[in-house]
């Protein structure tokens, strides 16, 4: 079995039981001890379970899949780069408008955990609400709007409208796709019409997007590319994207 499927089943026996053990773990994936120690160091690394003396508990706070039933982030390593340095764009007594993305979740946990810059967020996300909602740094706000219980995000027309109450020095948003020549891309609705106002009610918006996303061929385009002042992406983005996104004046930072 492939570590990325050992991951998720750790992770779902997790979520069922609250509680799994080095040894049931070993048995059930057919795989070494040492092999599962080192995937539960992983995951209490990422922060979505919490090591204990031979096995894991589920973490009461931050990424955790007891808030996030059944979800597993892909390409976590490269999100969390993407977040911190994302972060560094954050100043002191910003305004903020955060996506409802996984890798934003990544952002706002760098957030949580950085008492000194004083921010106010606003977001449509429920997991990064609940991860700032109890920071002395943060002054909160959060989009109403209908819950997509698998995200949860809110993400329909009320979201959509509310967005356009606030203006904001930065967002932080993900995307779907990256395509250069025709711009940013989303499989469908209900998201696009609410990434296109937290877009617009920024002064610079940063796009949070891994390696992956490039070159999609999704159907329904958010903006174009010369819309916002910055996509970040993780290092192993292939270098005809790099060069191409040069020729076209679109500033992409490399985490």
């Amino acid at each position: 079995m492939k570590r990325e499927e050992r991951l998720r089943t750790i992770l779902r026996e997790l979520e069922n039981t609250g509680e799994v053990r080095v040894t049931d773990l070993s048995r059930l994936l057919q795989c070494s001890e040492v092999t599962i120690r080192g995937d539960i160091k992983r995951l209490d690394e990422e922060g979505r379970l919490k090591r204990t003396y031979g096995g894991a508990i589920r973490r009461s706070a931050g990424i955790s899949v007891s808030f996030r039933p059944g979800l597993y982030y892909e390409r976590a390593a490269q999100k969390r780069a993407i977040a911190q340095k994302a972060y560094t764009y954050i100043e002191d007594r910003d305004t903020i408008m955060l996506g409802d993305s996984t890798t934003c979740l990544y952002l706002a946990e760098c957030i949580q955990k950085g008492p000194e810059k004083q921010v106010s967020v606003i977001t449509n996300s429920l997991c990064a609400a609940a991860m700032l909602v109890s920071c002395d740094h943060v002054t909160l706000f959060v989009l109403g709007g209908k819950v997509f219980s698998e995200s949860p995000n809110m993400l329909d027309g009320i979201t959509a409208a509310q967005v356009r109450r606030y203006h904001v020095n930065k967002a932080f948003i993900g995307i779907n796709g990256i395509n250069l020549k025709v711009g940013l891309t989303a499989a469908g609705a209900p998201q696009l019409e609410v990434k296109r106002e937290m877009l617009a009610c920024a002064d610079r918006t940063f796009v949070l997007a891994d390696s992956s996303k490039f070159g999609s061929k999704d159907l329904f385009m958010v903006c174009s590319v010369d819309e916002i002042y910055s996509i970040i992406t993780d290092n192993e983005i292939e270098e005809s994207y790099v060069k191409e996104a040069e020729k076209m004046n679109v500033r992409v930072v490399i985490a």
